[in-house]
């Protein structure tokens, strides 16, 4: 009977510590995000996950964009294996600052994907007449961007026009001479993590990831990086996408005020 009054605190215990710990994270969250000042637009912004990327992926961030008032969370558009694309909206395009989730059946070839990028965002324009996006990509995510954004084909005036791109923790191999096919009117935003100022996200080196600043900055409208610092529980490659202070740098930068 002891033995087994021993397991039960011990698991109250383990319950309250993580409620404790659960707790200290959303109010972190919050002291970033509660407060941000951004103004109202009608671009939407396409959330790409990286490899395997699912709901959970950006599931979070839309959630804290939607739940703080700075976007709104408007529609997940599903994308299968062979290419069909179903769109499951949520709320009006006309809302604030919408913000629609992508994923792919098949998330496991950029190739593949940028391809059904680029499909996608036909059909947002022809049945929702879209005229301007934001894309915010993770890892991969950011190199399936990047690679529809670089794809010169008749059919992207067909797409809506791509005006700003946030690439977090991603790296670009052999893509040095590439940023000269870029919009010159596209505006990015490039995240990258140091974990304990050991120059790495964990997952990405961090001179990788900043090394985009030498392929695109000389072809594009405006070009800005932000280093997170932190241990990793905010740092971390896969935590990048789970932290306050990257949501908030992102919507500043997608739905900056004029004054």
């Amino acid at each position: 009977m002891k033995k087994e009054k021993k397991i039960v605190k011990r698991c109250i215990g383990a319950c309250l510590a993580i409620l404790f710990l659960g707790g200290m994270w959303q109010a972190r969250q919050a002291s970033f995000l509660r407060g941000t000042k951004i103004q109202r637009t009608g671009t939407p912004t396409l959330f790409i996950p990286g490899y395997m990327g699912n709901r959970v992926s950006f599931g979070g961030m839309i959630f804290r964009l939607d739940h703080y008032g700075l976007g709104t969370k408007t529609m997940i558009i599903h994308v299968s294996a062979d290419g069909k694309i179903h769109f499951n909206q949520k709320a009006s395009l006309k809302s604030k600052n919408p913000l629609i989730q992508v994923l792919f059946e098949n998330n496991r070839n950029e190739q593949v994907e940028a391809v059904q990028l680029g499909k996608v965002l036909i059909e947002l324009k022809r049945k929702y007449n879209v005229p301007r996006v934001n894309l915010v990509g993770h890892s991969s995510g950011g190199n399936i961007v990047y690679d529809y954004l670089i794809n010169k084909t008749s059919k992207k005036s067909q797409a809506p026009q791509v005006i700003k791109f946030v690439n977090i923790a991603t790296t670009f191999p052999g893509l040095k001479e590439s940023g000269k096919k870029l919009d010159p009117e596209l505006s990015i935003l490039n995240i990258a993590g140091n974990i304990w100022g050991q120059k790495t996200d964990g997952g990405i080196p961090l001179n990788k990831d900043l090394y985009l600043e030498k392929i695109v900055k000389p072809y594009v409208k405006d070009y800005r990086a932000k280093v997170i610092k932190g241990s990793p529980l905010t740092a971390y490659h896969s935590m990048l996408h789970e932290n306050g202070e990257v949501d908030r740098e992102i919507a500043m930068f997608l739905f900056e005020r004029s004054d």
